[in-house]
């Protein structure tokens, strides 16, 4: 009967999967359990007990149904936070540094830039100098107008740029201390073995959830920033307005909602993090933080002395609709890195290509 409701429910079912991989079953049971409950038997990694029994198995069953439930408000499913032991830090931990000095790379597209500029201004002046006789004013006030705005573009416009590409690349994340959080306690005997085996091994991001507040100090190529990430109030997380929370929100009650953190991170991009590319000790914590649903609040922004940047956006500003709204605009993935790679490489060969006109023009 219970794997019988596993195949009506398949929200039990991934459950029970996540359980049957932390649980310690015989392996006889196994395929036979996996192939009547429909679960793919494949991406489950098993830890198996001959003392185990099948009897066990549908108690197992029933114990983690009731520490992995979810609930629905409005038509949309609403994640229970399941028991687990929240994260503290009685120091500053670093959980992640970026090997790339994103600050040389931003020196070295801002000076290819103004290459491409004087360059630029060179041959356009061979140009007209050579084409201006035959021919009339206007036109060449016109050739006169495009130089100026070539420049302009690659020398404010440009520079602008760099300043938001740089503040997005982000060079060390750390966690800040915080105060005790208050004290879970461990299931009881009466709730059954699976429970405490459940609180015991619970993943980073069962303790991300459970934890109410997370300090962060994030330092990107412009600016610090100091914010902390806390759950969204219980009325906007179970109200009946949470049907309206879908993708593409972008106007009525749902749109002014406080966007999430992995929305700023994650989909936006405004902190770009790349483990390939950096060092970080937790790499699961890293993970759950980059794609946690919680929001900013009481952030603090302090630009850096030698920031190209002359103002960055608060991260607390935006909103869901804000989000979407943005997404539509910008589909680009690449990282900053590659981008002002790509950007100072680009001003410079419009440079070279200007100034070889103006010489064939000359010749």
């Amino acid at each position: 009967a219970h794997l019988h409701s596993l195949r009506r429910n398949p929200h039990q079912a991934q459950n029970m999967a996540a359980l049957v991989s932390r649980s310690r079953l015989p392996a006889a049971i196994l395929p036979q359990f996996a192939r009547r409950a429909q679960i793919a038997p494949s991406p489950l990694r098993f830890f198996c007990d001959a003392s185990a029994s099948e009897g066990q198995l549908q108690t197992k069953g029933t114990a983690a149904s009731a520490a992995s439930r979810t609930d629905t408000a409005g038509g949309v499913t609403v994640r229970q936070k399941k028991r687990a032991r929240p994260l503290h830090f009685e120091k500053e931990f670093l959980l992640y540094r970026s090997a790339v000095d994103i600050q040389d790379v931003a020196v070295t597209c801002k000076q290819r830039c103004q290459i491409g500029a004087a360059l630029s201004v060179s041959g356009f002046v061979s140009l007209i100098s050579v084409v201006a006789p035959m021919m009339p004013a206007p036109l060449v006030v016109g050739l006169m107008g495009g130089a100026l705005v070539n420049s302009y573009v690659l020398l404010v416009t440009a520079q602008r740029l760099i300043g938001k590409l740089a503040d997005r690349h982000v060079m060390k994340l750390s966690l800040m201390p915080m105060d005790m959080p208050e004290e879970v306690p461990e299931p009881k005997a009466e709730e059954g073995e699976i429970a405490s085996i459940l609180f015991s091994a619970a993943t980073s991001e069962e303790r991300l959830l459970a934890t109410p507040e997370l300090h962060l100090h994030v330092k990107t190529g412009c600016s610090e920033r100091w914010f902390t990430l806390a759950d969204l109030p219980e009325e906007l997380e179970t109200s009946s307005f949470a049907s309206a929370l879908g993708e593409g929100a972008t106007e009525g009650e749902a749109s002014e909602m406080p966007a999430t953190f992995t929305d700023l991170a994650k989909r936006l991009g405004l902190l770009h993090m790349e483990v390939e590319n950096g060092t970080s000790p937790d790499q699961a914590l890293l993970a759950a933080i980059v794609a946690s649903p919680k929001i900013v609040v009481d952030e603090r922004v302090e630009l850096l002395p030698d920031s190209m940047a002359s103002r960055v956006a608060m991260l607390g500003d935006f909103t869901r609709g804000d989000v979407e709204k943005a997404l539509k605009t910008t589909s680009s993935s690449e990282s900053p890195e590659a981008t002002l790679t790509k950007l100072g490489k680009r001003a410079r060969l419009g440079g070279v290509s200007l100034v070889l006109a103006g010489v064939l023009f000359i010749l």
